[in-house]
């Protein structure tokens, strides 16, 4: 039996979302409207984008030498705590359960296409009738990846998933992929990573001595992801990787 870990977005999920619609900041401060923050959609767009990117910088000056991840329900709550003008509408009951339900509904806003990839369901079904454990490691929120995988048709086929979000640090950190290794005691020989980015997926798994195979779903020169490898493997001499110049994950099976 081998161990498959999987990267999520450009791996197995094609995913495009979009920030600049006039209809989503509408939506969205209408919610909060229902509560009692209010916000004009412009307002709560510029909130939004600067919470965002304070969030990232508070959480950075934490930990300066680690590739950390937030939790993007701090935005969101602080966009409620901050709105410009607060007023008496619904009452929330469950802060916690409020906050899920608002970021769900941000991602449904933003999410223009959302689909697996070509094959994606057939191998997956193909290792896990071969026995095979199946794993995710994903720079993601849980409550944008759960649901994605779910639309997708991909829980089933996963013994053990891992979020970045969850932990407060991504990929390429090497804890993250680490911690996977240890929770279920792995052989790194009998590991393989898949992924679609070499600054990511293929150097998180070279830092952790595991073997590599690149889908190359965004269709790249093939000349140019072979550098950015080579330059890799030069910290890493022993990583073994491979590329799947296609991007078809079928190509993965029989590794």
């Amino acid at each position: 039996m081998k161990t498959y870990i999987f990267d999520l977005y450009g791996t197995l999920i094609d995913v495009h979302t979009e920030l600049h619609n006039h209809k989503i900041w509408k939506a969205l401060s209408d919610m909060y409207a229902c509560y009692g923050a209010i916000y004009t959609p412009e307002q709560f767009k510029q909130a939004y984008l600067k919470f965002n990117e304070e969030e990232w910088k508070r959480v950075e000056t934490l930990h300066p030498d680690t590739y950390i991840d937030i939790q993007f329900k701090n935005v969101f709550k602080r966009l409620y705590d901050e709105a410009p003008l607060h007023a008496e509408v619904l009452s929330i009951q469950d802060k916690e359960t409020w906050l899920l339900f608002i970021e769900t509904e941000f991602r449904r806003l933003t999410r223009i296409r959302c689909k697996p990839y070509p094959n994606t369901i057939k191998t997956l079904q193909a290792l896990k009738k071969q026995g095979h454990q199946i794993i995710l490691l994903s720079n993601a929120q849980r409550s944008f990846a759960l649901v994605e995988m779910g639309i997708c048709g991909l829980l089933p086929y996963f013994n053990h998933m891992y979020i970045s979000a969850d932990y407060g640090i991504r990929k390429p950190e090497k804890a993250f992929m680490q911690k996977v290794l240890d929770d279920h005691h792995l052989n790194v020989r009998d590991c393989l990573m898949i992924g679609n980015e070499v600054g990511s997926d293929m150097q998180v798994a070279a830092a952790c001595g595991v073997s590599g195979i690149l889908l190359n779903t965004a269709h790249r020169k093939e000349k140019e992801i072979q550098k950015e490898l080579e330059t890799l493997q030069q910290e890493y001499p022993d990583f073994q990787y491979r590329i799947v110049t296609s991007g078809d994950i079928l190509e993965i099976l029989g590794e």
